[in-house]
């Protein structure tokens, strides 16, 4: 066995767990990517550049029907880490039945409207055309088919992650491109379908793989700790949610805005392959957005349980690992796009006319540079709405997407003419760096730029001297974290009874969780994290071992008429400690322990 004391919790259980789950957003985000891209790339080569143009007429629409999911998936997200944190499942549980019905209930309503007043939501979208404009009523009828279950699965997506059933997040992802593909085939091929078919092709993409998700909690023997329940259903608690949520929907809102007008602006130059080439930069940006969105989501979830647990080291970890993945990605696909831009165009824009290839590739040429800001752009972003920094969030939000880039590109278009709209993405991403830097050099709260980082009040979280952390991967030598954890707490004024059964409590847990977690023959890890915060002495146990509610589990034992002599330790805990949590997060088991 190897157990080591650290200050900073850089450790194997949170990296992997961050992986886990940064791969399920990506392959979640690529996936209700993959819709558009699939379509482009059928609609290009069997339809033409009509249905090209129709699809970047339909970009911000479909940005703004995402609207409601991402605004509502991320609220609940928010106000559900912290309630994980501190083991609230109670009302965990009321956020997952008011975030679905909600979410479902909204989604409808769209659909509903936006099929009723389709006609002139087209002309909205700047459709003018008649053939263009017929073609685009046809694709958002098509469309509206499936969005209310893309809407459940973006709401039912982030409490499968905290589940930690990332498999299975990963099969309703891919299964939403397969089936994507399929139906365009079958669409183009067999039915020698339009702009309609297109469009039913990608609801289908999203229905079946709907249910593939949510059957996880309508299971009988399911262990979920979320159950649908609609008599918890709360206007007060889905306000809160999409308060919570209101950063992320006014970012697909403004997106989705600033797209129309944009849109308008090129249209008024009187050149017809402007709003096409445009189109396939919007589509391919959708379609790689995992880059900077799986790594920045994942930092936003993380965020918010860590502060729930007031580890200021996690988050740091959590920080630089969103940060460096971002970057790493962005900055490949830039070089990638920038010297590749031309074959890319001939994939995404099938047609003969060379000067709607010239302008794709001069957009995607330039516009590309911006991508590696969006490390900061994003990660910054959504970590303002973890740690619930609601007001800024919304302003920064509304920003990035409308706020900041429409008047740039207003300024550049009149400077540079068409160009300037290339041109201010990369203005647009380099000046919300800069605010964000500012930002976080104007906060009072720590003195290194890493400390600012954290935007948190001076007495969050613990001092170094009153916390820490042992790390250990076996059964042996266990005993070492008591005798640590005897020293800890009379370094901090307890008395001997009590040190003494603060080291007891941390030395019964740890082997119980090594003995139940270490049978299956994989390497794991055991976290324990020793607290002194007021006048409480905490123990934080984290493993990355199979799933294991310790009070479920007592409670069942307490009701068996005998106790094996290895489950003693285990009564010793529970009534010898003041209070025990328990909440599993990401697929890691988490124990928080008063004495």
């Amino acid at each position: 066995m190897q157990t080591t004391v650290e200050k900073q919790v850089d450790n194997k259980i949170i990296r992997r767990l961050f992986y886990k789950s940064e791969i399920s957003w990506g392959v979640s985000d690529f996936s209700k990517a993959i819709g558009p891209m699939i379509d482009l790339v059928f609609v290009s080569q069997f339809i033409g550049i009509d249905g090209v143009t129709v699809l970047g007429f339909m970009a911000p629409l479909i940005m703004f029907f995402e609207l409601i999911g991402s605004a509502v998936a991320n609220g609940a997200r928010n106000k559900v880490s912290a309630m994980i944190g501190s083991g609230n499942l109670k009302d965990a549980n009321r956020v997952f039945s008011n975030s679905l019905l909600m979410g479902g209930g909204l989604a409808v309503i769209l659909a509903v409207l936006a099929f009723l007043f389709s006609s002139g939501l087209v002309f909205v979208l700047g459709a003018r055309e008649p053939g263009v404009a017929e073609m685009t009523r046809q694709y958002i009828t098509g469309y509206l088919i499936g969005f209310p279950f893309y809407t459940l699965t973006r709401v039912i997506t982030p409490f499968l992650q905290i589940e930690g059933q990332y498999k299975r997040v990963n099969a309703t992802s891919i299964s939403t491109t397969v089936i994507d593909i399929v139906g365009d085939s079958v669409a183009v091929f067999v039915l020698r379908g339009g702009m309609f078919e297109i469009g039913l092709a990608t609801s289908v993409g999203y229905i079946l793989p709907f249910f593939i998700g949510a059957s996880y909690y309508f299971g009988k023997k399911t262990p979920s700790v979320f159950k649908l329940k609609f008599k918890e259903f709360n206007l007060s608690l889905s306000a809160e949610i999409l308060r919570l949520g209101a950063p992320m929907g006014i970012t697909k809102g403004s997106n989705s805005i600033a797209g129309l007008i944009i849109n308008n602006m090129l249209t008024s130059f009187h050149m017809p392959y402007l709003v096409a080439a445009h189109g396939v930069f919007s589509q391919i940006t959708v379609f790689l957005r995992a880059a900077w969105y799986a790594p920045a989501d994942t930092l936003m979830a993380f965020a918010g349980v860590f502060v729930g647990e007031e580890d200021k080291d996690a988050i740091k970890l959590s920080q630089r690992i969103a940060l460096l993945h971002s970057l790493i990605m962005t900055t490949t696909i830039t070089v990638l796009l920038f010297f590749f831009c031309d074959p890319i165009v001939s994939v995404f824009l099938n047609t003969d006319e060379p000067e709607a290839l010239k302008l794709a590739s001069q957009c995607i040429k330039i516009s590309c540079l911006s991508l590696p800001f969006h490390t900061i752009v994003y990660n910054f972003n959504n970590y303002l709405m973890g740690i619930k920094r609601l007001r800024f969030a919304n302003i920064y939000s509304f920003l990035i997407e409308c706020g900041n880039l429409v008047p740039i590109t207003l300024l550049m278009l009149g400077f540079v003419g068409y160009q300037g709209a290339w041109i201010s993405k990369i203005v647009n991403m380099v000046g919300l760096s800069l605010l964000a830097v500012i930002y976080i050099l104007n906060h009072k709260g720590g003195k290194t730029f890493r400390d600012k980082m954290l935007l948190m009040p001076e007495g969050f979280g613990t001092t170094p001297e009153n916390e820490i952390t042992m790390i250990t991967s076996s059964t042996k030598k266990i005993k070492v974290l008591s005798k640590i954890a005897v020293a800890f707490a009379m370094e901090h004024g307890a008395d001997k009874k009590r040190a003494m059964t603060y080291g007891l409590i941390t030395e019964e847990l740890a082997i119980f969780l090594a003995e139940f977690g270490f049978k299956d023959g994989e390497e794991h890890n055991i976290v324990a994290r020793l607290v002194a915060k007021d006048d409480d002495l905490i123990i934080r146990m984290r493993d990355d071992c199979k799933p294991l509610n310790l009070k479920d589990y007592y409670q069942a034992l307490v009701e068996t008429p005998e106790i094996e002599d290895e489950e003693i330790g285990l009564a010793i805990i529970f009534k010898m400690a003041k209070d025990v949590n328990y909440t599993a997060t990401f697929g890691a088991n988490n124990l928080i322990v008063r004495v």
